[in-house]
C-alpha cells in the first residue's frame, strides 16, 4: 500500500497557489491508502476570507471534500504555526467524530517506519517557552490587515520568500533538530524509523540523509515555490 505526505499549501492566503497543487495531485490521492495533511495546509494568519469563524467553516467543508474524494483512506491532519489555533483544534476534534478514518496530532505521528510532523519545532526551539509559545504568536484574534498583506505579497514578488528560509534552516541543521525534537517526544518512537517527513521550511527535500533517517519535504503552497507530494510506504 502507498502514502502520500503534503503540507504547507497555505490556504486562502492570497499569495497561495496551493489549491492548483491539490488539484493537480488528485489521482495520488485518490489511489493512495494513507494520506498524511501536514500542517499550515491553511492560513489562518493571512487569509482573505474574513474573521476567524469564516475561514475556520472554510477549513471544515475544504476538509470534508477532500476526505469525500477517497473516502476507504486513512486521513492524518498534522497541526502547523498557521493552522493550531485553538478553534482549528476544536473543529479537527468534531471532524474526528463524524469521520472514523480522519485523525489529528498537534505534534507528530508514525505510520510503520515513517515518522511525520509539520518542523516548526526548528524555530519553536529558538523560542522561550518552545513549540507551544511559538505557536501562540499566530493566533491572532483576526487576520493580518492590508499593510501586512502589502508587504509580504512584496517579499513574495521579491523571491525573499524562497532565500530566507534557506540561509535560516539549513538542511544539516534542520534534520539535526528534527531528530533532537523527535527523540525527546516519547519513548521507543524512533526505534525502527527510517524515514522522517516535514514541511514548515518550504524546502523540498527528497530522500536527504541525515543520520541513520532519509529526509522528506514536499515544499510549498505558496506562489513562486515548487511543491511536490512526497509518497510513502504503508506496511
Amino acid at each position: 500500500m502507498n502514502g502520500l505526505f503534503l503540507s504547507d499549501l497555505h490556504l486562502f492566503s492570497r499569495r497561495s497557489v496551493g489549491q492548483r497543487h491539490w488539484d493537480q495531485s488528485k489521482d495520488l490521492i485518490t489511489s493512495a491508502s494513507s494520506i498524511v495533511l501536514g500542517g499550515d495546509m491553511f492560513d489562518f494568519r493571512w487569509s482573505q476570507l474574513g474573521n476567524l469563524q469564516v475561514t475556520l467553516d472554510a477549513a471544515s467543508d475544504w476538509l470534508e471534500k477532500a476526505i469525500a474524494l477517497n473516502p476507504t483512506a486513512s486521513w492524518s491532519y498534522l497541526l502547523g504555526n498557521h493552522d493550531s489555533h485553538p478553534q482549528m483544534q476544536l473543529m479537527l476534534l468534531a471532524l474526528g467524530r463524524r469521520y472514523p478514518n480522519f485523525f489529528w496530532s498537534p505534534t507528530h505521528l508514525r505510520i510503520g517506519r515513517n515518522v511525520f510532523l509539520h518542523g516548526d519545532v526548528v524555530d519553536g526551539m529558538r523560542t522561550v517557552g518552545g513549540l507551544d509559545q511559538y505557536r501562540a504568536c499566530f493566533h491572532d484574534a483576526e487576520p493580518r490587515g492590508r499593510a501586512g498583506n502589502f508587504l509580504y505579497s512584496a517579499a513574495v514578488r521579491a523571491r525573499l520568500h524562497s532565500v530566507v528560509p534557506r540561509l535560516l534552516h539549513t538542511r544539516r541543521q534542520t534534520c539535526r533538530r528534527l531528530v533532537q525534537y523527535l527523540e525527546s517526544c516519547e519513548t521507543d518512537l524512533m526505534t525502527d524509523v527510517s524515514h522522517i517527513y516535514f514541511g514548515h521550511t518550504h524546502i523540498p527535500m527528497s530522500g536527504y540523509q541525515f543520520d541513520r533517517f532519509s529526509f522528506y519535504n514536499a515544499g510549498s503552497g505558496i506562489r513562486h515555490s515548487p511543491f511536490t507530494p512526497a509518497a510513502f510506504e504503508v506496511t
